[in-house]
Formats: structure tokens, C-alpha cells, sequence
């Protein structure tokens, strides 16, 4: 039986209410952030390479310290005083700092062939992180007004590491919410499979169907617990969000409903298999017994058919 869950109404949960585009002021002094997670990885060796050949963004190192599962890419043309800046992330996200949407949009077009393991563009567009940024004269460090979600920097001053810091924390939301809508669609077929045992007491699936499935949700909480800091007690991003500490739990509590139901699903698979194979043993077996049988039937007619020949023998004489 294939996973269709198109016929299964899905009750909407409540989620995160991201910013959108329109929302964010568009004031003189305010910047557009923007973060994408449209893959599982970016081979960066191949992206540095292809940023130089491509001439419009330099490729640069952390000022404050050398990272290397990150680039750094400055736009070499200028468009105004406020420089614009871009930092890809190893684990499939990108950051724009003061770049449009066009711009932006432009780039992971470029990107592309850098991905490993794409996310569809309707989850990379839908789960995307926006933000605005400004310079306040007066403070002494940056810091994040999560009421107005604006980023505050201070100018004149090498904000590379704080930058880094927030843009990471944006991109560990994109890539949460890009999980998330992956998951969906698996809690979708469980929810599928878990409605036909309600119904019918049974559920006939193919376990190569479920074992993939289980690759699935495995691939992705291997992604979650061991390639990202979500889960983790202490983080080292002093920004990150509360909502991606209390997601990122609840994503892995789904995670593991959906693998314990799908372990079920497939342990019943195997059993319904080995019942299958017991049958056909029982059944040649019968058989076998059936042939014997004959056999059995045949050499009683033929030592009965002798003896009565042997008998009509001195009759005859």
C-alpha cells in the first residue's frame, strides 16, 4: 500500500510567525538582513572559486578570527556608503546583509551548483529569516531588539564578529524551518499509516516503503543532533533565539513519535513477511505429503494389479 495522505485532512498546528518582507521599515538608516537554508551543505572550496571567477563579490576571512566553514563575500561594486555583504554557511544557509531581494535572489540562482542536497525554492522562500539593521551612535556593543527585530551595531567600529554572530543565529532559524516543513511531509504519511491502523486494525505497507521513510527522519535528526547546536544545553551564539532552543526540542520529540511508529510499522512488516514464508513452508510440505501419498497409492495398485495376475496365471493353464 503506497503512503497517500492527499485524502487525510491535516489540522494546521500554530508556528513561529516569521517577519515578512513588508513589514520591515524601509527608514533612512534602516538595512535589510536576510537569511535563506536552501541545502544540507555548500561545497565551499567550489563556491570561493566561483565567487572569484565570477568578479562581483571578493571573498574575504573573518577579520576577528578565521572560521572555515564560512565565506565572507563583500560586493565589489558599491551602491551607496553602507557596503553590501554576504556569509555562506558550510551547513547550507546564507546570510545577506544590505542586499535587496533581487540581489539576493540572484545569488542563490548562482549558488546552485554548490548545494548538496537542495531544499525545494517554495521552503527556501517560505522559511526564510528577515531582519533590519541599523547604527546607533551612542551604544558600546551590538545588540538585538527583538520588539522592533532590529539589529543594533556600533559605528565606525569592526562589527565582523557580531555580524557573524547574528547571522548565524538567522541561519540556524532557516534551517529549523526548512526541517520543520521537511518533517511535515513525513508526519503527513505516518499520520496517513496511523489512520488506516485506527480504521482497520491493520496496516498493509511495503517495508521498503517504511524503511525509507525511517531514512528519511533519521537523515534528518542526524542533521539536527549531531550537524547543528540546536539541541545543545549551552550555546556559544550569545543571540540565539529562545524559539529555536524550545523548536529545536519539539522538532526532535516529533522526530522520535514518528520513528517509534514507523519501527512498529516496519517490525510488523517483517512479521507479516515471516508468516508469509512459514505458509509456503507449511504449504510445500502439504505437498510434499500429497506426493507421497501418491506414490504410496500408486505402488499399492501396482502390487495389487501383480497379484491378481499371479493368481489368474495357473487358472489360465
Amino acid at each position: 500500500m503506497a503512503l497517500d495522505n492527499t485524502s487525510l485532512p491535516l489540522k494546521k498546528k500554530t508556528v513561529h510567525k516569521k517577519t515578512l518582507l513588508e513589514d520591515v521599515s524601509h527608514k533612512e538608516g534602516h538595512y535589510l538582513t536576510l537569511a535563506y537554508a536552501t541545502a544540507n551543505n555548500y561545497d565551499l572550496k567550489a563556491l570561493r572559486e566561483g565567487l572569484v571567477n565570477q568578479k562581483l563579490y571578493e571573498p574575504e576571512t573573518l577579520k576577528s578570527q578565521d572560521l572555515g566553514d564560512v565565506v565572507v563575500a563583500h560586493a565589489v561594486y558599491s551602491i551607496g556608503h553602507e557596503p553590501r555583504e554576504i556569509i555562506f554557511f558550510r551547513e547550507g544557509a546564507v546570510v545577506f546583509w544590505n542586499c535587496t531581494e533581487l540581489e539576493a535572489n540572484n545569488v542563490l540562482d548562482f549558488i546552485r551548483p554548490f548545494e548538496m542536497g537542495s531544499y525545494p525554492n517554495e521552503v527556501v522562500n517560505k522559511e526564510r529569516e528577515v531582519m533590519k539593521y541599523e547604527y546607533q551612535v551612542n551604544v558600546k556593543r551590538c545588540s538585538l531588539h527583538e520588539s522592533s527585530n532590529c539589529f543594533v551595531l556600533v559605528p565606525n567600529s569592526d562589527n565582523s564578529l557580531e555580524r557573524y554572530t547574528f547571522s548565524h543565529a538567522m541561519a540556524q532559524s532557516a534551517r529549523l524551518g526548512a526541517w520543520e516543513a521537511r518533517l511535515e511531509a513525513l508526519a503527513a504519511d505516518v499520520r496517513a499509516l496511523s489512520m488506516h491502523m485506527e480504521r482497520d486494525g491493520a496496516a498493509h505497507v511495503d517495508k521498503k516503503v517504511v524503511v525509507r521513510k525511517l531514512g528519511e527522519l533519521f537523515s534528518l535528526r542526524h542533521q539536527l543532533c549531531l550537524e547543528s547546536d540546536l539541541l545543545d544545553t549551552h550555546h556559544t551564539q550569545s543571540h540565539t533565539s529562545p524559539y529555536q532552543d524550545v523548536h529545536g526540542l519539539v522538532l526532535n520529540e516529533r522526530l522520535s513519535h514518528c520513528v517509534e511508529l514507523l519501527e512498529l510499522l516496519s517490525s510488523w512488516a517483517a512479521d507479516r513477511h515471516h508468516v508469509r514464508l512459514e505458509w509456503m513452508v507449511i504449504a510445500l510440505i502439504l505437498a510434499e505429503v500429497c506426493f507421497e501419498l501418491l506414490h504410496c497409492y500408486e505402488r499399492y495398485m501396482w502390487n495389487d494389479s501383480g497379484h491378481s495376475g499371479k493368481q489368474l496365471a495357473p487358472t489360465l493353464g
